[in-house]
C-alpha cells in the first residue's frame, strides 16, 4: 500500500510540474499540441514582442538565403532563398516598383509585393516540379498587418492554375479560405539564437479541381529577421499537389544576406 501511494503521489507531482513548467500552457490546447509535436523544445514561454504594424519590419525584403534545420534531424536542412527583383510582377512599363521572389524547398517560387494596407502578399506562384503557374486573387498574405494580439484576417482566395506553356488556359480552379491569426508574443530558441517573436497561425480550407485542401501551419516571426521557426514551409500549391503529413518544420540555422541586399 505504501508503494502504491508513493507511485500515485509521484504521478500527481509530475503532472503538476509539467503543467507549471509548460511554456505553452496559455495557448489553446490544439495549437499547443501541434507546436510541441513539430517544434519540440523551441518555445521558452510568453514573450514581449509587440503586434505587427509594419510588415516589412518583420520580414526584411533583402536578398537573403535562410537555412533551417529540421528539429528532429539536424543533419537535414531546408533552404529559403529571397531575391530582390528590379520589377514587381504586374508593374506597368516605366513604373519604378520592385518586387521579390522567394524560392521554397518544394520547388515553388513565390512572387511577393509589399502593400500598405495588407502587408507582404503573394499573388503568383510558379510550381516548377509541376510546370504550373498559380494565380491567387486576392493575393495570399505572407506577413499580414494585424496591429493587435488576437488579430485575425480571413479571406476567400480564388485560385487559377495554368500550365506554364499555356498561361491563358485554366487547368484547375477553385477557392480556398485562408485565415491568418496572431497568437501573441512568444520567446523562442533556435540554433541561430534566442528571439522575441509573434506567433502566426495560418489555416487553409477549400478545394481546387479534384483536390481538397485542409491544412494549417504556424510561423514564429522575429522583427528584423523574418521566420525563425515554422511547423510547415509549404505553400498553397504544395498543399494542392502534396496534401500529406510530411514533416516540413524548420528552425533557423543561418541567414546570409547578399552583398548590397
Amino acid at each position: 500500500m505504501t508503494t502504491f501511494i508513493g507511485i500515485v503521489l509521484a504521478s500527481i507531482l509530475s503532472t503538476a510540474g509539467t503543467g507549471l513548467d509548460d511554456p505553452l500552457k496559455t495557448l489553446p490546447s490544439e495549437d499547443a499540441a501541434r507546436i510541441r509535436k513539430h517544434l519540440p523544445d523551441v518555445v521558452l514561454g510568453p514573450g514581449k514582442a509587440m503586434p505587427i504594424e509594419n510588415a516589412e519590419e518583420w520580414m526584411p525584403l533583402e536578398s537573403t538565403v535562410y537555412v533551417y534545420e529540421k528539429p528532429r534531424d539536424e543533419s537535414k536542412t531546408l533552404k529559403h532563398v529571397l531575391t530582390r527583383l528590379e520589377r514587381a510582377p504586374g508593374a506597368k512599363d516605366g513604373e519604378s516598383s520592385k518586387g521579390w521572389a522567394m524560392e521554397l524547398p518544394t520547388g515553388t517560387t513565390r512572387y511577393l509585393n509589399a502593400t500598405k494596407d495588407r502587408g507582404i502578399v503573394a499573388a503568383t506562384d510558379v510550381s516548377k516540379p509541376n510546370s504550373f503557374i498559380i494565380r491567387l486573387d486576392p493575393p495570399e498574405p505572407i506577413v499580414q498587418v494585424s496591429g493587435k494580439s488576437g488579430g485575425e484576417v480571413s479571406e476567400r482566395v480564388k485560385i487559377r492554375i495554368c500550365d506554364i506553356s499555356s498561361p491563358d488556359e485554366t487547368s484547375y480552379s477553385g477557392t480556398v479560405k485562408c485565415t491568418w491569426k496572431d497568437l501573441g508574443a512568444w520567446k523562442v530558441r533556435v540554433p541561430k539564437g534566442t528571439y522575441e517573436t509573434r506567433l502566426i497561425r495560418i489555416k487553409y480550407d477549400g478545394s481546387i479541381g479534384p483536390a481538397s485542401v485542409s491544412a494549417w501551419k504556424y510561423v514564429f516571426l522575429a522583427k528584423g529577421v523574418g521566420a525563425v521557426a515554422f511547423t510547415d514551409s509549404r505553400d498553397i500549391s504544395a498543399f494542392i499537389f502534396y496534401n500529406n503529413d510530411t514533416d516540413q518544420a524548420g528552425v533557423m540555422k543561418s541567414a546570409t544576406q547578399a552583398a548590397g541586399g
